[in-house]
């Protein structure tokens, strides 16, 4: 629980964009072929965009939270459902660092 307050001092913007290196780093792992990296790389992203929805002052983001998490697990292990690419997954991340 220490993490998560510690988390929940930063402002979104800093959360997600903190989430969105880890997808990055999955993203480029997938790109190179290593899947043991990519996963690595991608279940950190999903803890920390876990840790963002539980963070009170993102109550109302949450479906949004965990839409992130859905596009994100199912670009990395999934059949890409959603149709995304690198490029269209990092937007939403980068929306964000502004």
């Amino acid at each position: 629980m220490a993490d998560s307050i510690k988390w929940w001092d930063m402002p979104i913007g800093e959360q997600i964009g903190n989430a969105g290196s880890e997808v990055a780093r999955a993203i480029r792992r997938k790109n190179n072929n290593d899947r043991l990296g990519a996963a690595q790389f991608c279940v950190h992203a999903i803890e920390m965009l876990g840790y963002t929805k539980q963070d009170p002052k993102n109550a109302n983001r949450r479906d949004e939270l965990t839409c992130a998490q859905e596009e994100i697990l199912d670009y990395i292990f999934g059949d890409n459902l959603y149709q995304n690419d690198d490029h269209s997954i990092m937007k939403w991340y980068d929306a964000f660092l502004r």
